[in-house]
């Protein structure tokens, strides 16, 4: 009887111990990669910003304690606090490092898939939870932004962890699980302002799951209210001091104007290149299952309702929890496609509810557990294969074969980049025939001449001066030079990096008198510059016009000529 117990209680631990082992290995694996080809070589306009906010954290702590800190981290901005300051946190730990902040995505990374587990297992048991697990941390989008600096795995994290606390709310009976619910839900705007566009999807999640059980109504609205409200506070704790800046960037850049500068006009050609973007960083094996996993979901619910009737099918997607995961991802996608604004991996939360989705579907269509089995066992296959380039960007792991599906474009099949490096090539920055896009010695080029681009404006930089910087490029722009300045001073050198792109003269002129300076940083053409570029004749000529002469020259990487300009009628200590 003894042995009987010990073999079920084994067979019970041992999906969780695996999803452990999957998760562990995935932060070792990505710590590891990251330290090989991350650290001391360049980083992208988003990561070099997000990194000097940090840093920034972590000065004020070191010369205010908590309330420096504080107060620094709640600051008006549009940029959700909680990736920055976790990554501050571990700076006022274990040194203010760049590869010790590269690991706050590894972790929120391992802990999606994590919480990926949990998610899965109240759906459909243990072993379908391991699978899950397996699926997120092989997915080259999960993969590649726990590489990079930015929000996306932070908001995976929490908008994950939201629907697992839904389904174990027991349709909001819970009121514990309603609590945890309503703070998930509120973290997610503190990981990334995108996902605030998730809130209506999450909203109808939540009414399903109130009105789909006919006991213990009035318990569930309590507990949907309780949870609005702790969602609330959670958010307010920052939106409270950002809302105007948050709703000003949603207005402009999310569905504004500007934000046809971040993606396609019109409502068609938005919502086609959400799904190719989507397509694109999934890489094929996870495109392919997506598909066909929710083919087979779709396929099996018309089985399913031909030989039973209407009202039975209605019933049982009534009953079942993977409805509510299903209506989330879905109102959210179509929240993506509302926007011209296509961002870097907003749709990488999203990712682990519809691969629990798609495994949902095969799981339902092979209906015996041999069958179940073998689809469980070609899944897994598929994944390693799929992420064995994402091993290494060396032999016999480099990888960079692309495909072309129908109605979508042509995709990477298996890639071992990360996005820095599509970011190089996109650009023109990078060569297609170096893994990385950017050899080494060129990428720590970049790297060093933020540094000395800081320490040229730093020397000539009046007090109350902002300095203009006149182009962007991936890697050389406002916030790598923030960067080079957080990094070696508490001392912020402000620094203007959002120029008319493009402009006309009068633009320029206005731009460069829109606040106090008397240094401005332009370069000569245009290769390598984020588009739209900069105008930059236009602007050395509203330059000229303004009284600005140029000062010192540096060169880049790629051949082009940097220059600083100094207003001639400004004096060190006082500005015109």
């Amino acid at each position: 009887m003894s042995g009987t117990a010990n073999t079920n209680k084994i067979t019970r631990l041992a999906p969780m111990v695996g999803m452990a082992i999957i998760a562990v290995s995935f932060v070792l694996v990505n710590a590891s990669w990251i330290a090989r080809y991350r650290l001391n070589q360049a980083v992208d306009i988003d990561e070099a910003g997000y990194f000097s906010i940090a840093l920034y954290d972590y000065h004020a702590w070191m010369s205010g304690g908590l309330r420096g800190w504080l107060n620094e981290v709640l600051l008006p901005t549009i940029q959700a606090p909680v990736t920055t300051a976790t990554a501050s946190i571990l700076f006022i730990i274990f040194g203010p490092q760049l590869s010790v902040g590269f690991l706050v995505p590894v972790l929120f990374g391992g802990a999606s898939v994590i919480v990926t587990y949990f998610l899965a297992r109240r759906i459909a048991g243990d072993w379908f939870a391991l699978l899950a697990s397996l699926i997120v941390a092989a997915s080259p989008i999960i993969v590649d932004y726990s590489r990079t600096f930015n929000f996306a795995m932070a908001a995976t994290f929490f908008t994950t962890a939201a629907l697992m606390c839904l389904l174990y709310s027991d349709r909001l009976r819970s009121t514990p699980w309603a609590i945890l619910l309503g703070l998930c839900v509120g973290m997610m705007a503190l990981s990334r302002t995108v996902t605030i566009s998730f809130y209506p999807a999450i909203a109808l999640a939540v009414l399903w799951c109130v009105f789909t059980r006919r006991d213990a109504i009035a318990k569930a609205l309590a507990n949907t209210l309780l949870a609005g409200v702790v969602a609330l506070i959670t958010a307010a704790s920052w939106l409270f001091f950002s809302w105007r800046p948050v709703l000003d960037y949603l207005l402009q850049y999310g569905y504004g104007d500007k934000a046809t500068s971040y993606g396609p006009a019109g409502l068609w050609q938005s919502a086609y290149a959400t799904i190719q973007l989507f397509i694109y960083y999934t890489q094929l094996t996870d495109t392919l299952l997506i598909i066909f996993g929710i083919a087979s979901l779709l396929i099996y619910v018309l089985i399913f309702s031909l030989k039973n009737g209407i009202i039975l099918t209605l019933n049982r997607v009534t009953a079942s929890l993977v409805s509510p995961v299903l209506i989330f991802s879905t109102f959210s996608i179509f929240a993506l496609m509302s926007s011209s604004n296509k961002g870097t991996g907003f749709s990488a939360p999203l990712f682990p509810a519809l691969a629990i989705i798609a495994l949902y579907g095969f799981r339902l269509l092979l209906s015996t557990e041999p069958l179940r089995f073998i689809g469980a066992a070609a899944i897994a296959v598929a994944c390693l294969v799929s992420v064995h380039p994402l091993f290494s960007m060396e032999p016999p792991y480099y990888e960079n074969s692309r495909t072309t599906l129908p109605l979508i474009g042509t995709i990477p099949a298996f890639s071992s980049r990360a996005p820095i490096h599509w970011y190089s090539l996109e650009s023109e920055l990078g060569n297609p025939d170096i893994p990385t896009a950017i050899s080494t010695d060129d990428s720590h080029q970049w790297f060093q001449l933020s540094t000395e681009l800081y320490a040229l404006a730093h020397d000539r930089n009046p007090p109350d001066s902002v300095v203009k910087m006149g182009f962007r490029t991936y890697l050389l722009n406002g916030n790598t030079i923030s960067l080079a300045n957080a990094m070696s001073s508490p001392v912020r050198l402000p620094v203007d990096g959002s120029p008319p792109f493009p402009g006309t003269i009068s633009d320029y002129e206005a731009w460069l008198q829109s606040s106090p300076s008397c240094l401005l940083l332009s370069a000569d053409g245009t290769i390598g510059d984020i588009r739209p570029a900069v105008d930059f004749e236009a602007l050395e000529t509203a330059a000229k016009n303004l009284g600005f002469s140029v000062i010192e020259s540096v060169r880049t990487p790629n051949g082009r000529t940097v220059k600083l300009w100094s207003r001639n009628s400004c004096e060190l200590g006082k500005t015109v």
